[in-house]
C-alpha cells in the first residue's frame, strides 16, 4: 500500500470560509477534481476549536469503558439511537464487496437532541426521537452536542461550496438541507494484528448521506480504494478532518462524483477511537440529479429519491435487530 500521493490532497479552507475573494470558488474546483477521483480530502484551516473533537474522543472512551449491562441498557432500536454492540451490523448493502460478517466495533449513534415533549416526538416523525444518555457520565452529553453542533455548522458553510462543485449556484441545494440529519457516531474497533480473511472493523463500503467529517484518530486504520483498485491511507494530520463524498452527492452529481468504497482495519495492538459525523439532507427531501450534471451523453442515471425511504431500508436491511424486534429508539 502506498502514499495517498496527492490522490488525497490537503485543502486549506480558511480562506474561503474567510470569504476572500475567488476563494470560494477555487475550492469548489479543487473539491471537483477530487471527488471525480478519490472522493476523499483532508481539510484544514476550518476554525474548529481542537478541543471540541478532543472532547468527544473522551467521552467516546467513557461510554464504551462502562460496563456490557449499562451499554446494553442504552441499545439501539428502530432508529438506530444510542448503543449498537459488536456484532450487530454486517454491511448488506454493499455496493462494493460481498460481505458476510458483522463489523469488529461497537458503535454510541447520537442524532438531533429532541426533548421528550418535542412536537416532531409527539408526532412519532419517522427517525425522531429522544437520545440516549447515560446517566452515570454527566459529561458524556455536553461534550458530544458540542462537537455535534460544530459540525454542523461546518457542514452547512461548506454545503454552497459542494453546491458550486457541482457547477450550480451556491444556493441551489440549500432547500434540501433546511432541517438536514446529522449523526455523529462513537467508533471502537477492536484489534486485529492478524486479520482474518473477509473481517473488518468496518467492511468495504460506501457512505450513504451527502458528506461525511472524520477528525484523525490517534491510531491508523481507515483505508480508501481508488479506481485502481489501489488501497491508500489519507494523510495523517493532526487537526485536520478527512472528508469523503457519499451516495446522495453521487445521486445529486448524476454518477460525476462516485462515492468511494472505503474500510477499516485496526491492526494496532490497541483499541482505535473514531467519531465519523454524517451530514445528509431532510429526511423530506427528494434527491434529484442537477441540471448542470445532465447532458445529452450523460442522460439522467438515477430515479427521485424520497431521503427517508432510502434511511428506512437501510436500517431495515444492515442491522440485527431490525430484522428481530424491531422497537423505538
Amino acid at each position: 500500500m502506498s502514499l495517498a500521493d496527492g490522490r488525497i490532497p490537503v485543502l486549506d479552507i480558511g480562506p474561503a470560509l474567510a470569504g476572500a475573494p475567488g476563494a470560494a470558488e477555487d475550492l469548489a474546483a479543487r473539491i471537483a477534481r477530487t471527488c471525480a477521483d478519490t472522493g476523499f480530502l483532508v481539510l484544514a484551516g476550518h476554525g474548529i476549536d481542537p478541543a471540541l473533537p478532543a472532547g468527544c474522543f473522551d467521552a467516546a472512551a467513557q461510554v464504551f469503558a462502562l460496563p456490557d449491562d449499562e451499554k446494553l441498557a442504552l441499545k439501539v432500536g428502530e432508529y438506530n439511537i444510542g448503543y449498537l454492540p459488536t456484532g450487530a451490523q454486517v454491511i448488506r448493502t454493499s455496493k462494493v464487496a460481498e460481505v458476510k460478517k458483522p463489523n469488529l466495533n461497537e458503535s454510541f449513534y447520537i442524532i438531533r437532541d429532541y426533548p421528550p415533549d418535542h412536537p416532531a416526538v409527539l408526532e412519532k416523525r419517522p427517525f425522531v426521537a429522544p437520545n440516549r444518555w447515560p446517566p452515570g457520565l454527566p459529561a458524556f452529553r455536553a461534550a458530544a452536542l458540542a462537537y455535534f453542533a460544530a459540525m454542523e455548522a461546518l457542514a452547512q458553510r461548506l454545503l454552497p461550496v459542494f453546491t458550486m462543485a457541482l457547477g450550480m449556484p451556491p444556493g441551489y441545494l440549500a432547500g434540501d438541507f433546511r432541517d438536514p440529519t446529522c449523526t455523529l457516531r462513537l467508533i471502537r474497533y477492536q484489534p486485529q494484528p492478524d486479520p482474518e480473511e473477509g473481517r473488518f472493523g468496518f467492511a468495504p463500503h460506501i457512505d450513504t448521506n451527502f458528506i461525511t467529517f472524520l477528525a484523525q484518530s490517534a491510531l491508523p486504520g481507515l483505508e480508501v480504494r481508488t479506481a485502481e483498485g489501489e488501497w491508500l491511507r489519507p494523510p495523517a494530520i493532526p487537526g485536520t478532518f478527512v472528508v469523503n463524498t457519499a451516495e446522495m452527492l453521487g445521486r445529486y452529481s448524476n454518477g460525476r462524483f462516485t462515492p468511494t468504497p472505503h474500510r477499516v482495519l485496526n491492526q494496532n495492538n490497541a483499541m482505535r477511537y473514531a467519531i465519523p459525523f454524517f451530514f445528509g439532507p431532510d429526511n423530506d427531501a427528494v434527491i434529484r440529479p442537477v441540471p448542470s450534471c445532465v447532458t445529452a451523453d450523460n442522460p439522467v442515471r438515477f430515479e427521485p429519491l424520497l431521503y427517508e425511504d432510502h434511511r428506512r431500508q437501510l436500517n431495515l436491511r444492515n442491522f440485527a435487530h431490525r430484522q428481530a424486534q424491531p422497537a423505538v429508539g
